[in-house]
């Protein structure tokens, strides 16, 4: 994994707290909600409101953990994502006295995840940020209980690919950039983007006002003028998803 400037990491550090607001923010949010359906005067049956937890369980779920790869992304521990669950399990048993909803959840471990979290940003122009968890969840009725069993996962991906055309002296190259993002394998929206190219190798440098195209379907294309008498181009794409995740991928761009 590439070194990053100390511009770049102060940005993601000012992040943190915002983030971590709008998680705390998201979580009281959907439990309150809930609580509300399940406590109105006119509330529906057994049957129904068991569905309405199980799509409840699904939104509380899905906002943990995407408000933690969010924290975590921009500077936070991988804790993150185990602390949003348990406070997220810790209100299901708060839902209601009479009907308790102990909810257990396990983060994946293997598959490149430590923790439930996956970070690569590598030089192979793919970057992935993800999170995974499996969860069990039982509804303790009064006749019987109900087990809803499955499993969460989060994804931001970006490919990179590129190549250059030199001006007549040679060293001034510009530089083409198709740029891809995904949210769980579907065509997303960038909110920032921001690309570095490496003067040496350990000094990567930004690239100011680059010329961004948004196709509207997850593709952007950049273009970019610089000044390198080098052969092959490295180039380092960041960008901050729609769900604030941020995700790097870096690639190597040669002659057209």
């Amino acid at each position: 994994m590439m070194k990053t400037d100390e511009k770049f990491e102060a940005a993601r550090s000012g992040q943190l707290l915002i983030v971590a607001a709008l998680a705390i923010a998201i979580l009281i949010a959907s439990t309150s909600i809930y609580i509300y359906e399940l406590t109105a005067p006119n509330h529906k049956t057994e049957d129904s409101s068991t569905v309405e937890l199980a799509l409840a369980l699904r939104t509380g779920l899905g906002n943990a953990v995407v408000s933690a790869l969010a924290n975590i992304t921009s500077g936070g521990q991988k804790k993150v994502l185990a602390e949003n669950l348990n406070t997220l399990a810790e209100a299901y048993l708060r839902l209601h006295p009479h009907r308790p909803c102990p909810l257990n959840y396990t983060l994946l471990n293997g598959e490149g995840y430590e923790d439930g979290v996956k970070l690569f940003w590598e030089a192979n122009g793919l970057g992935v940020s993800s999170a995974y968890a499996f969860f069990r969840l039982k509804i303790l009725e009064q006749t019987s209980n109900v087990t809803l069993s499955g499993a969460i996962n989060v994804t931001t991906s970006l490919t990179v690919e590129g190549h250059y055309t030199a001006g007549g002296n040679g060293t001034v190259k510009t530089v083409n950039l198709t740029c891809r993002v995904f949210n769980d394998g579907k065509p997303a929206k960038a909110k920032q983007i921001t690309v570095y190219w490496r003067q040496t190798s350990e000094v990567w440098v930004p690239v100011e006002n680059p010329s961004v195209t948004d196709w509207g379907n997850g593709t952007y294309t950049l273009t970019f003028a610089i000044d390198v008498a080098q052969d092959v181009v490295h180039v380092s794409v960041r960008i901050v998803d729609a769900r604030n995740i941020f995700v790097a991928a870096n690639a190597t761009c040669s002659q057209a």
